[in-house]
């Protein structure tokens, strides 16, 4: 997708080197961007419904996005058929149910402590993969599986204060954040099969485009756009950089980063994300830093690359 820089005969390393730091860097910012999007998140659903936001940002994002597709010559042309089928199913799991438990849970819970959670997600990828894709699920990967769920439950206790934490709206939220690990495994391994017939910005752009038509006559009847005038400047700012950042430029330069390097090298990045969004979120909105909280973040990320293992083995 990127486009490779003219250079002398004589001196090909350089360009080659320069191209692959640029592939580094895009998905470091993808990640960054992913990171602080909880934190964007938080602010808005304080302001607004957390559906009102999931309509603006899908709706805005696929705008967007298919705005930077066609500069790029990306935008291949409309879908039919079967593929169509198949994309209105992912947009159904991926954004009318997965984004939407995401924005309810962060009205609960702290940004920090959802943003652990969703790190979990390749947990439920590889059980999921395991038991639909036949894919190896070892002892190891299992003993990652106990560290990381251990790992999720000293968070839960630390954000509730301790062990009596059933009925909380905190432990309820971190529930929520949870179950989006299995919407998103499930998004994951049946988008499987779609990649191989649909580019991944395309998907992307009508996964978003799909799903936010699915949320329109809830917003239509809400009359949701009355809520606008409830944002501040924080949230207009949180809700400019959602649209632009998190839900357009990011996946772009992710793809980016996807067709220069391997795609284990640009997964490893990903584990930045969760401690990305525990400095944002103690700066900007001042959730604490937690011993027990920290404690549990590095369970998670144990067990989850004891996880991943099995695919880089």
């Amino acid at each position: 997708m990127s486009t490779s820089v003219s250079t002398p005969v004589a001196q090909p390393l350089p360009a080659s080197s320069n191209r692959l730091l640029m592939a580094r860097l895009k998905v470091l910012a993808s990640v960054v961007i992913w990171g602080t999007s909880f934190v964007a998140t938080k602010i808005i659903v304080g302001q607004i419904h957390p559906l009102t936001l999931i309509t603006l940002r899908t709706l805005g994002g696929a705008l967007l996005l298919f705005l930077l597709m066609l500069v790029r010559k990306q935008w291949t042309g409309p879908v039919h058929g079967s593929l169509l089928r198949e994309l209105v199913v992912l947009a159904f799991i991926g954004v009318a149910v997965h984004l939407s438990l995401q924005a309810i849970s962060l009205r609960l819970t702290s940004a920090t402590n959802t943003s652990w959670m969703v790190s979990l997600t390749p947990l439920g990828i590889s059980l999921l993969a395991w038991r639909v894709l036949g894919e190896t699920f070892g002892r190891l990967q299992a003993l990652g599986f106990v560290i990381a769920l251990g790992g999720a439950l000293l968070i839960v206790i630390s954000q509730a204060g301790g062990l009596d934490m059933l009925g909380l709206p905190s432990t309820n939220g971190d529930l929520l954040a949870l179950s989006t690990t299995v919407t998103w495994a499930i998004f994951s391994v049946y988008s499987k099969r779609t990649l191989r017939h649909c580019a991944p910005a395309m998907l992307t752009l009508y996964v978003m485009a799909l799903g936010g038509l699915m949320t329109v006559p809830i917003f239509v009847a809400r009359q949701a756009w009355q809520e606008l005038s409830q944002l501040d400047a924080e949230g207009w700012l949180a809700l400019g950089f959602t649209l632009v950042f998190v839900s357009g430029l990011a996946y772009l330069f992710w793809y980016d980063g996807l067709a220069e390097l391997d795609a284990s090298k640009v997964g490893v990045f990903l584990y930045v994300e969760p401690l990305v969004t525990v400095v944002t979120a103690a700066v900007i909105l001042g959730e604490p830093m937690r011993p027990l909280m920290l404690i549990g973040g590095a369970a998670i990320l144990s067990g989850v690359s004891l996880v991943n293992s099995r695919r880089r083995a």
